[in-house]
């Protein structure tokens, strides 16, 4: 009886740990599209991105006192882009993603949060 007590909590841990890693999945977007939305790990913040600039807005959903839409980033890095020229990558860390240029490769630290927070730096 004891074997089987330890199996089971066992499992249980081990389903715990593999539910605590699943990304929550990102919609089907069309990925030509001139603005797309990415998720975050939080659950009240999503990413807005111009895809043609590179101009990104962080968004907030939740109560009424607690939505906002706030730019990261309120400078273009290219005028006359196309669609779907720059998209988001999530890294490890919740606040961080990497802008990419897919036409030229340059990429970019991206960082949303308070205030002081929010940044979009060229990664050379």
């Amino acid at each position: 009886m004891k074997i089987i007590s330890c199996l089971a909590f066992l499992l249980f841990l081990y389903s715990s740990c593999v539910s605590a890693e699943i990304d929550i999945l990102q919609p089907t977007q069309n990925p030509e599209a001139v603005y797309r939305l990415f998720n975050t790990k939080n659950t009240y913040t999503l990413l807005e991105l111009n895809t043609r600039t590179g101009q990104i807005w962080q968004v907030q959903w939740g109560s009424t006192s607690e939505r906002f839409t706030t730019p990261l980033n309120e400078e273009p890095i290219v005028l006359d882009g196309k669609p779907g020229r720059f998209t988001l990558h999530p890294t490890a860390n919740i606040y961080t993603f990497i802008l990419i240029d897919q036409v030229n490769g340059k990429t970019w630290h991206v960082q949303w949060g308070g205030k002081e927070d929010r940044f979009r730096y060229l990664i050379e």
